[in-house]
């Protein structure tokens, strides 16, 4: 097992997948020509890539162009949200890209610009733009939120909404985990929603359930048809403490005994659970030694597969 090399292609496989998310937005640059198959998350995306991403140094160029023309369409409060929630970008560039961010003229990110001169930040404005970005395209799947953003403004609704659009029925504390709002908010709005007749709810044993409404004539027949929705937030904290634990373990001095052990202590896999994509490590759980490190290289490899061919 060479794990230095299997650490190497899962970044690179990260990276063909963040660069493809933002050229669905309209980013400029050249895709992998792979499909996003979900509804991109604008601001776990920007996380992510903070987190991930922004060493490759086109793609950082091109994600500050692209923010530079459209950032009224990012919501701040969500940015705020799921860094507290699912932390996975350096406290420093989060800090430099609302400093940068500011200097555009959106002025809502002064709320993340630090006043402590301690606070060491990142700064992105020294970068050249090329003002190349593109607008959304709306008619595209994967830019749902953003349309619906252009339809309804920055706020909360749009996310619950694309939630119910993606899912048969929901709870409240599972729509607002998943999308990174408060349950309170969430709850308020779903009860806003259904008294437009927009959702109905049903109790389901003690909880109350909500989908959208079949007589929600508002709506075309078409509108939200077939979207899929990720956990993007969970996600990417899952493929942090995945990599983490592969730099753990990737010195070539250990033994398969202290390898075992590395992994069994960092692989928590609750962010992938939120994902619903926890089978990636299912094998392992039960196992030991060499056995649960043979089973955590088999999901490296099943991650790296996952990221190329988009069956998530």
């Amino acid at each position: 097992m060479d794990w230095n090399e299997t650490k190497n292609h899962l970044r690179a496989s990260l990276t063909d997948f963040i660069w493809d998310q933002w050229v669905s937005l309209g980013m400029a640059g050249n895709a992998s020509g792979r499909v996003v198959p979900f509804v991109i998350d604008p601001e776990a995306l920007l996380l992510g890539t903070l987190g991930f991403a922004m060493g490759e140094a086109r793609l950082r160029d091109e994600v500050l162009d692209w923010l530079s023309r459209n950032g009224d369409l990012l919501s701040v409060q969500r940015v705020k949200n799921l860094n507290m929630s699912m932390p996975v970008a350096p406290s420093v560039d989060v800090r430099g890209i609302a400093a940068f961010m500011s200097s555009h003229g959106y002025g809502s990110w002064k709320s993340i610009v630090s006043d402590d001169p301690t606070d060491k930040a990142t700064d992105f404005t020294r970068y050249t733009l090329r003002g190349m970005s593109q607008e959304p395209d709306p008619v595209r799947p994967e830019t749902f939120i953003l349309r619906m953003r252009q339809l309804f403004g920055v706020n909360a609704r749009v996310e619950i909404l694309t939630w119910l659009f993606t899912h048969p029925e929901g709870h409240p504390a599972y729509i607002a985990r998943d999308t990174a709002w408060f349950s309170k908010s969430v709850q308020a709005i779903l009860n806003d929603l259904e008294r437009a007749a927009l959702v109905n709810s049903h109790i389901d044993g003690k909880r109350k359930t909500y989908a959208i409404s079949h007589r929600a004539e508002i709506w075309h027949s078409e509108f939200g048809k077939g979207l899929r929705w990720l956990n993007q937030g969970a996600f990417y904290q899952g493929i942090l403490r995945f990599i983490d634990t592969l730099e753990s373990i990737s010195d070539p001095k250990l033994s398969t005994s202290s390898r075992a052990i590395v992994i069994r202590q960092k692989m928590i896999v609750t962010a992938f659970r939120m994902a619903n994509l926890d089978g990636l490590f299912s094998s392992a759980r039960n196992e030991r030694c060499e056995a649960l490190v043979d089973a955590f290289y088999s999901g490296c490899s099943d991650l790296i597969d996952l990221l190329e061919k988009r069956t998530m």
